[in-house]
């Protein structure tokens, strides 16, 4: 993602006695509201996919950890189904709990 480039948005300033623009503001347009509304769609988007490796990521610590403390090392699966309804166990069981096979 590159950095986002701010407007810098300026008021539109004019001297109320003199009617003299002070500092002329920025334009409000499609191409200033559109750049706005673009970058927040993208850092919504970062953050929500940075949510989900997160979540990916702790409950790949919680399995390698659990594996650990119980000195199961070698059998570790990384892999969790919410349903095993497309999956064939020829070898093996499923905990509908735990959500895992062991084979």
């Amino acid at each position: 993602m590159k950095a986002y480039e701010k407007v810098g948005w300026l008021d539109h300033v004019v001297d109320n006695d003199t009617g003299e623009v002070i500092q002329k503001g920025t334009p409000l347009s499609q191409t200033n509201l559109g750049k706005m509304d673009n970058g927040i769609f993208e850092v919504t988007q970062t953050t929500i996919d940075q949510e989900a490796q997160i979540a990916d990521a702790q409950k790949e610590i919680k399995v390698l950890k659990d594996a650990t403390l119980n000195n199961m090392v070698n059998n570790v699966f990384l892999k969790n189904f919410d349903t095993v309804d497309s999956v064939a166990i020829t070898s093996g069981i499923y905990d509908p709990v735990a959500r895992k096979i062991y084979v």
